[in-house]
């Protein structure tokens, strides 16, 4: 077909922030005697199709007899992988044809390209989901197998096919178990099939004649917290395993990493692979326009974000001069380009996109230690008493009779200074990215896994307009014992903020620490 590229934005304004990158066109019309097997239903029959380069969504919007605006609905809004749509043109058979820039502005994107759009009406195809806790194990190995396939038609009724070692079909429940008679590698199979015959394929690899090992982080230093002060932690790791008889102590990796930028505590709380980021930040950059000039290590028309991150390192006014630049716009650093203004951005939502592109160039430190002994925690004294402590141990055992596996525990300790509004569960408060408010008689906040070892004082910053009250600490559930009692007066005013310490009872380790008021 021939392609003839036009924008609308003029004609149609844009829908929302943004119009200079709003298209409109085509409008669909359902055609009733055309035999396609493709083409878009009557339930779009006169809708108008708007897309958005910036932030990569497609809207169908309804018409009125005059051409007056009625309502919009997101188009693919789950199923979409638009790469900044520039055109939309309906094809003879009623396809949509849609033709895409590309990730980034001004370089030629590998991933640019032309899509076509069908319409898959009717029977859909299952999704087959394999769901096991039993992964690893020894000969002869039982498994417990559950389906928890589904199917968007809901009418229709699934069959299943499990095959464990080969092509032959071993069970067709839904459910089932097996055991593994012999050591190896195996892909665990499940087809599931609805009644028109279309199906869906899931595999689980089964590793039978090896063991995971046992890796453990001793301590009787806190695991949850460093402190203002320098401080040594106290470690011992210790490893087992069933196949090895003796452990190799080349193979137990001890490290401790220094990460000196991090926003969020929930992204560095719990056994979990660790990465730095400012969350915040970087959800704000991912709903803007700002990855239409920037890549994060790429060329384009504007820097890449580790280029601003690496010419600002050290700047003590670089967070308020860029989020500044970034709401009014501006040029002359980086060479022709301008950087437009972004007034619908506000100074705060500014300052924490500054904050994520600046924490991308945050040193790192490692050190590698013994399997026991003690190691001083002083990094933070340079850095403001921010950042995260990560000490991992892991181990690789010797592969058994199939093939080595690693164990890997991780101890995350970060400030002692914990923000509210970082807790894990919140029953009957407000909240934001700031702070935690509108709190009533029997609200309460959760922190799951603190260590409370060698703490014997909390101290609380808060602020209350005209009502006292008290602030309990239980543990294990808001009714568990209380290990802290406060008693909080009025500050007069809601911006007003002090500090209230208060005694605490040592309850131990990894406790749920609720505060309730």
């Amino acid at each position: 077909m021939v392609w003839y590229p036009y924008n609308r934005s003029e004609e149609f304004p844009a829908l929302g922030q943004g119009g200079r990158c709003a298209m409109g066109g085509p409008v669909y019309h359902y055609n009733a005697a055309l035999k396609s097997d493709t083409k878009f239903p009557e339930y779009y029959d006169k809708a108008l199709f708007m897309y958005d380069w910036m932030r990569n969504w497609v809207f169908a919007v309804r018409l009125d007899e005059n051409q007056n605006y009625v309502r919009m609905e997101p188009f693919m809004e789950t199923n979409g992988d638009f790469r900044r749509p520039i055109d939309i043109e309906v094809g003879p058979e009623g396809s949509f044809y849609m033709l895409e820039y590309g990730s980034v502005y001004g370089i030629d994107n590998v991933d640019a390209r032309l899509v076509r759009i069908d319409y898959n009406g009717g029977n859909r195809a299952p999704f087959a989901k394999i769901e096991t806790k039993d992964t690893i194990g020894i000969a002869p190995y039982k498994v417990a197998f559950t389906s928890k396939s589904y199917d968007n038609d809901d009418d229709d009724k699934l069959s299943y096919e499990w095959s464990f070692e080969g092509n032959k079909i071993a069970s067709t429940e839904q459910n089932v178990n097996y055991t593994f008679q012999k050591n190896g590698i195996y892909n665990a199979i499940l087809k599931v099939t609805d009644a028109a015959g279309k199906s869906g394929l899931d595999t689980v690899v089964i590793k039978v004649g090896n063991t995971m090992p046992q890796v453990a982080i001793n301590t009787t230093s806190n695991s949850s917290f460093f402190f203002p002060k320098a401080t040594n932690f106290n470690y011992k790791v210790d490893v087992k395993d069933n196949e090895d008889k003796v452990i190799d102590a080349k193979k137990v990796k001890v490290n401790l990493d220094f990460i000196a930028k991090v926003e969020s505590n929930q992204a560095l709380v719990g056994h979990q692979e660790i990465t730095p980021t400012y969350n915040f930040g970087k959800s704000l950059v991912a709903k803007s326009d700002c990855k239409a000039c920037h890549q994060i290590n790429g060329k384009s028309v504007g820097p890449s974000f580790m280029q601003v991150a690496q010419r600002y390192t050290g700047n003590k006014d670089a967070v308020s001069r860029l989020a500044k630049k970034i709401i009014v716009g501006g040029g002359g650093v980086w060479g022709e380009h301008a950087m437009s203004a972004h007034p619908q951005i506000s100074n705060d939502d500014a300052t924490e996109i500054v904050k994520y592109i600046l924490s991308l160039n945050a040193k790192k430190t490692n050190a590698a230690l013994p399997q026991q002994g003690a190691v001083a925690l002083k990094q933070h004294l340079a850095n403001k008493d921010q950042g995260r402590y990560i000490f991992s141990a892991s181990y690789t055992d010797k592969g058994g009779a199939i093939t080595p596996l690693t164990k890997k525990e991780t101890i995350v300790l970060r400030p002692a200074k914990v923000q509210a509004e970082d807790a894990d569960v919140f029953n009957n408060v407000d909240k934001n990215d700031r702070y935690v408010g509108s709190i009533h008689n029997k609200s309460y906040i959760v922190f799951k896994n603190i260590d409370l070892r060698n703490i014997n004082k909390l101290t609380y910053y808060y602020a209350s307009a005209n009502h006292s009250g008290t602030i309990e600490v239980h543990i294990d559930s808001p009714k568990g014992e209380i290990i802290s009692t406060a008693n909080f007066t009025s500050t007069g005013k809601w911006e007003k903020y002090t500090e209230l310490s208060t005694s605490i009872k040592n309850p131990g380790v990894n406790m749920i620490f609720i505060l309730c008021f």
